[in-house]
């Protein structure tokens, strides 16, 4: 049973549900945002909130695949290098030109990629089968291997009426190209999210403070970027809210700064040590949890919950602040929560098989997320650690490719054991430049 709003920090128990059981909790609990009307550039990134259906059949017409010559097949048959047969050339048509030249019987039309296809044609020769006009008005044809090829059918791309992308299709590129294909200047996508970001403790220094880190008086914040970097990665908007001390009253303050985002990501103080005060402030401020604590590791103190007022109802997570912590659950949770928000149909990591190239220890009864880079052995995916599993390290994470996911009914991998990896996006065609290593 979760306790409510006004239960003391001291005697709340934790929930320890399995991964599985805390994103079904966060995802169901998230609804794509209202709709707005932007330009096909701005939309890239969003998710589309409204289908899209073709008002015009594409191409309009039949169309030749390549330059050459549109003929009748029978006209052809039997042409060979020993053996040519010559046509007289009757007409030329260009992409773009006229799609009502007809082509009589023993003639040929002179053709580029894309023109249509001259009415009684059936056949597009390639120029490298013609002496391409030696003569003018007339063109030597010196093989048949083309009769009846290279027409590209109206319609093949898209036909009117029918829909071409659904309501929460991520925009890519490729998606641009299909809008602007079907004649849409402008598109209903969803709002962006926005995100703001609350890290905690007196310890930490930002980088105009590192004197203080070399000296040993401190330690960086590096949480506060990492996950403001992650955010932006995704189409959101993050809204950084600086460092709030160990104090009850500053971190009240930043929290009320951050109260007009649709969702709050605190970083630090999730645990149930003496100076971990987010919680009980939260509470102060009408925190509704929904759980505490994950089968997990790194990151199994996360929380979820809710903070209302005035008619605002804001999403709060509350994670860990161990870098590796903050990285793993805002990947696990966070993100497909800010995806679905933000209206997109697909929110979930792809995940994908490997061996593992050395040993994994996984000794607790938890599900384990391990850093991993990836790269092929005789044709096979292997998956090798990026450092030491250590929650407070962060150089490993700049080295991963993915997420070892590891069951709780494992004690530990063994090499060349089967092991799934969640992919993460560390860069253009990630997976592939592992691949090459």
């Amino acid at each position: 049973m979760n306790p409510g709003p006004t239960s003391s920090f001291e005697t709340r128990e934790a929930d320890w549900l399995e991964v599985s059981e805390a994103l079904d909790r966060t995802l169901n609990a998230a609804s794509p945002l209202a709709p707005e009307s932007v330009g096909l550039l701005d939309a890239e990134g969003r998710a589309l909130a409204e289908p899209i259906t073709a008002d015009a059949t594409l191409p309009p017409w039949d169309n030749s695949a390549m330059d050459g010559y549109a003929v009748r097949g029978e006209d052809v048959a039997g042409a060979s290098p020993d053996r040519p047969i010559t046509l007289p050339v009757v007409a030329v048509v260009r992409a773009g030109g006229d799609a009502g030249t007809k082509l009589s019987p023993g003639g040929a039309v002179r053709i580029m990629t894309g023109a249509p296809i001259p009415r009684g044609a059936d056949s597009v020769i390639r120029v490298e089968d013609t002496d391409g006009e030696e003569v003018e008005g007339h063109v030597r044809i010196a093989s048949d291997r083309d009769r009846g090829r290279h027409i590209r059918g109206a319609g093949q791309d898209m036909r009117a009426g029918t829909t071409l992308l659904e309501a929460g299709q991520s925009v890519s590129s490729g998606v641009i190209g299909v809008l602007a294909a079907a004649g849409r200047s402008t598109v209903e996508v969803h709002r962006r999210p926005t995100v703001a970001i609350l890290s905690t403790g007196d310890e930490l220094r930002t980088a105009d403070e590192y004197d203080a880190v070399r000296a040993g008086r401190g330690v960086p914040e590096s949480n506060g970027p990492m996950l403001a970097s992650m955010v932006r990665s995704i189409g959101a908007d993050p809204l950084s809210l600086g460092i709030a001390s160990d104090d009850p009253l500053a971190l009240r303050a930043r929290i009320q700064e951050g109260r007009s985002a649709d969702v709050l990501v605190t970083i630090g103080g999730a645990s149930m040590g003496e100076a971990d005060l987010v919680k009980r402030v939260l509470d102060d401020v009408g925190f509704e949890l929904d759980f505490w604590r994950v089968r997990m590791r790194p990151g199994s103190p996360i929380s979820f919950g809710w903070l209302e007022s005035d008619g605002h109802r804001q999403a709060v997570f509350g994670l860990p602040g161990n870098p590796s912590s903050a990285f793993v659950t805002f990947e696990l949770f966070v993100r497909p929560f800010v995806l679905r928000l933000a209206g997109h149909s697909q929110v979930r990591r792809r995940v994908v098989p490997c061996i593992a190239a050395e040993r994994f220890e996984t000794p607790a009864d938890l599900t384990y997320f391990q850093r991993v880079g990836l790269s092929t052995r005789d044709g096979v995916l292997t998956a090798h650690l990026t450092g030491p599993q250590v929650s407070g390290l962060v150089t490993g994470l700049a080295r991963a490719d993915g997420l070892a996911i590891v069951a709780p009914t494992r004690a530990s991998v063994e090499p060349g054991e089967a092991v799934d990896v969640m992919l993460l996006d560390t860069g253009p065609a990630a997976l592939t430049e592992a691949a090459a290593r």
